[in-house]
Order: C-alpha cells, then sequence, then structure tokens
C-alpha cells in the first residue's frame, strides 16, 4: 500500500508539472503525457485499467502503436479466438450454428460483460446460441471500429467450424453504435455476413449523443476508484475521437471527415430485412415523466437511447414495439438487470430463424 502510494504521489508530480507547460506548447504536452503513461503504468496493468485508457486516448495510443492499445478482435471470455479454421475449431465447446456477438461500451472491454454474475451472450446458450465477445479500441473513431468488425466478422463466419444460419448482435453504450456502423460498411462492402443477421439489440445506447459533462463525470470517478489511474483522473481534458463521436452519436467516416464535421443531418438507416431493437432506462421508476427521461440512466437521456429525431437529427427510427425503457435501471445495470435480460431473450427468441 505504501509503494502505491508513493507510486501515484510521484505520477501525480510529474502529471502536475506536465500540466502546467499546457498552454506553452499542447503538442509537447501531449506527447509527454503519453510517454508518462508508457513508463509510468506497471509492466502488465490490469484489463480495466487499459480499458480506460483506450476510451480517454486510444487513438493516440493506436498512432503510437502502444503496447496498451487495444486490438480489434473476438474472444469467448476464455481466450483471444482466432480466425483460422482449424485452429478455432479447437478453441471452440460444442460450437452452434447460431451466434450472439457482444459489442462492449466506452472505455470497457470484452470480459466485462460478466457482472454480478450474469451475461447477456452466456444466458443465450441454453437456447442454442454460441456467445463470442468483442473487444475493440473505444478511443478510435466509432466508424473505424464498424468497418474493421465489419470485415473481421466476415473471416470469423467462413472460419466458423459449421456452417453459420443465423447472427445476433447486441451492444452496449457505444457498443451499439459500432454494431449499426458495422451493419452500415457490412452493406458498403457486400459482405455476406449482413444476410444472416436477424436482430440487433442496442442496450443505453447514444444514437444521439450522451452529455459530455455526464461522461466526463463517470470517468472521473471511475479514474478515482482503480489503483495507479488516481493520478491520471483529470484525463478526460484530452478527449479521443471516439469520445468526440459518442458525445454525437456518428457512426460514418463522413461525419468526421467534413468540413466542418458533425454537421449532417442525414444517418445511416438501419440495415433491411433485420430486427433492430432499442433499450432505454431511466435512474427514476417514473419512466414516462419528462424530467426522468432528460435524466435517462445517468448517461443516455432515453430520448438518444432510443434515437428520436431531434432539431439537428433524423430518427434512427427503431419500430415502436421494438422499444423498451426500463425504470429504475443504471447504465451499467443494463448489463445485469433481470427484466433487461428478459427483453434480450424474448426479442432473440421471437425472431430466431
Amino acid at each position: 500500500m505504501v509503494l502505491k502510494h508513493r507510486i501515484n504521489r510521484t505520477l501525480q508530480l510529474l502529471l502536475n508539472d506536465l500540466s502546467e507547460k499546457v498552454s506553452a506548447n499542447s503538442t509537447q504536452w501531449k506527447s509527454g503525457l503519453e510517454e508518462l503513461i508508457e513508463t509510468g503504468l506497471p509492466a502488465a496493468p490490469s484489463d480495466l485499467v487499459i480499458a480506460t485508457l483506450n476510451g480517454v486516448m486510444g487513438d493516440a495510443l493506436a498512432e503510437r502503436r502502444s503496447r496498451l492499445a487495444q486490438t480489434l478482435g473476438f474472444s469467448s471470455q476464455m481466450g483471444r479466438l482466432s480466425l483460422d479454421s482449424l485452429t478455432l475449431a479447437g478453441q471452440l465447446v460444442s460450437p452452434q450454428p447460431r451466434i450472439v456477438i457482444c459489442v462492449h461500451g466506452w472505455c470497457m472491454n470484452d470480459s466485462q460483460w460478466q457482472r454480478k454474475p450474469h451475461d447477456h451472450g452466456r444466458s443465450l446458450v441454453k437456447f442454442g446460441y454460441s456467445p463470442v465477445y468483442l473487444r475493440y479500441n473505444t478511443g478510435r473513431h466509432i466508424s473505424q471500429n464498424g468497418e474493421d468488425f465489419a470485415l473481421m466478422l466476415e473471416q470469423l463466419v467462413q472460419a466458423w467450424p459449421c456452417e453459420v444460419k443465423e447472427i445476433v448482435l447486441i451492444g452496449h453504450s457505444m457498443g451499439g453504435l459500432v454494431c449499426r456502423s458495422a451493419c452500415f460498411y457490412a452493406d458498403r462492402h457486400q459482405v455476406g455476413w449482413l444476410k444472416k443477421l436477424a436482430s440487433l439489440i442496442t442496450l443505453g445506447s447514444p444514437h444521439n449523443g450522451a452529455p459530455l459533462a455526464q461522461m466526463a463525470s463517470w470517468i472521473e470517478a471511475r479514474s478515482a476508484s482503480v489503483p495507479y489511474l488516481r493520478p491520471f483522473s483529470n484525463l478526460t481534458g484530452m478527449r479521443s475521437a471516439g469520445s468526440k463521436d459518442l458525445s454525437r452519436g456518428v457512426i460514418c467516416h463522413s461525419d468526421w471527415e467534413r468540413d466542418p464535421p458533425y454537421t449532417s443531418q442525414m444517418r445511416p438507416p438501419l440495415p433491411d430485412h433485420v430486427a433492430c431493437f432499442a433499450i432505454a432506462s431511466c435512474l427514476s421508476r417514473s419512466v414516462e415523466e419528462e424530467r426522468s427521461r432528460r435524466i435517462g440512466d445517468g448517461l443516455v437521456p432515453v430520448s438518444s437511447a432510443l434515437g428520436e429525431a431531434t432539431p439537428h437529427q433524423l430518427a434512427v427510427e427503431f419500430p415502436l414495439s421494438h422499444q423498451w425503457i426500463g425504470g429504475g435501471i443504471t447504465h451499467m445495470e443494463l448489463l445485469t438487470h433481470p427484466k433487461v435480460a428478459t427483453q434480450i431473450q424474448g426479442w432473440v427468441l421471437g425472431n430466431s430463424v
């Protein structure tokens, strides 16, 4: 405990010294901060530390090919899955022709689908589904992750030990936007898995964006509670490409490539011939009250989680019968709440092919 305190104190002093230089040379300050993180953290930091840093500055970590940058890939939660057919066959136990792919949210990773000790993906095993989990760098642009996901999923389907008949995508928070982006780029690249996609379910995904103040508060609280991250709790001033996209709910390259960026009302439609669902929640049990809906799950307002139209954006157009709002459920409890699990199972089984 004394050693950890000394490390944290030393890192905080170094970080404060770098912060004082930001006004003089922001580029030098950022580079110095990245170097501090590389050398100041333990040789093998925990997955939680890595996931948090990736959300805050994962684009910069990827650019410098840092050891801390999360790389996109699939897992079974027993380990990373290979895209080689022979190796993959040896990694999977009783692979099924139906696959449910769970896509985590901002500052998270694939291991965090297991909580208290529920797992939306694993809960579908008894119905004949093989759960697969995507891990990705949440600091990169959502559209970059979406396009890479679309292409890698095609490789996974081709390597799967048996013929894949059905795919289900479940995305929590940012993960729902990555899923929508993957569908958009799957259509662009004309990959085969999109025809096998039966259901797309988003859990508390900010389709219209998430308030920046709430995002910053969430990540600061998260950083303060994790050893070795406490000295970096003020990193939220450095906004990654992924966090910028998340705050606006954008999923295409053109959204951030145009000049000025983030100015179009247009957004891709939901994929054709796919049952698309959206789950929102409120901290309050009074889900019809306007104030409760504005607060939403503490991070994402109900209107954003349902992709409703705004003065600056067209609606995502989830059918009303494909929307569900839960009361008394926080953003993270969407991963565990039994009512959410029941809703997911009902939708998935009702649209199974």
